[in-house]
């Protein structure tokens, strides 16, 4: 049975499964928890909506530079291995989150994840490299499955 499933067609699939699934576990996870360990650093309660949405913000704007970049560098040296790096810069990121003793370790953690993690174009691209015309919009589906079930299972564990 699993003899015809692992083949290096299905393990690109899975690759990329697994990539937008940490891309928005990651994601989700901290939408919660932000709030709470920026409070910390912050001089006044009063200013933890903006200093949140700073950090979110920072985010955002990273990765929206960051993804023509990672677009290109993916184009010259292969899909799989800046998805690499984009998981690595995400893992760094949250170390810098997790050990941070100030707002701007927790700031510059959110920097570095989101200069690395502008790569869902990427997965796409990769998608669109390794699949049939016919059976993309299958795959595609399965991408955005994928991402779904990682926001859910992370804002799920976050409650926690």
């Amino acid at each position: 049975m699993f003899k015809n499933f692992f083949n290096k067609e299905n393990d690109r699939l899975i690759f990329i499964l697994v990539t937008m699934f940490l891309n928005f576990l990651g994601f989700s996870i901290i939408i919660p928890i932000l709030p709470f360990l920026i409070e910390k650093f912050i001089p006044s309660p009063s200013q933890l909506a903006i200093y949140t949405g700073i950090v979110f913000s920072v985010y955002a704007f990273c990765q929206f530079l960051a993804a023509p970049g990672l677009g290109a560098l993916s184009d010259l040296w292969g899909r799989r291995p800046i998805l690499l790096v984009s998981l690595f810069g995400s893992v760094v990121g949250y170390l810098f989150l997790a050990l941070g003793g100030s707002f701007w370790m927790i700031l510059m953690g959110r920097i570095i994840d989101g200069l690395t993690g502008g790569n869902i174009s990427t997965v796409y691209a990769y998608l669109a490299d390794i699949t049939d015309p016919k059976e993309r919009s299958k795959y595609y589906g399965m991408i955005g499955a994928a991402g779904g079930l990682g926001f859910m299972i992370g804002r799920q564990s976050a409650e926690f």
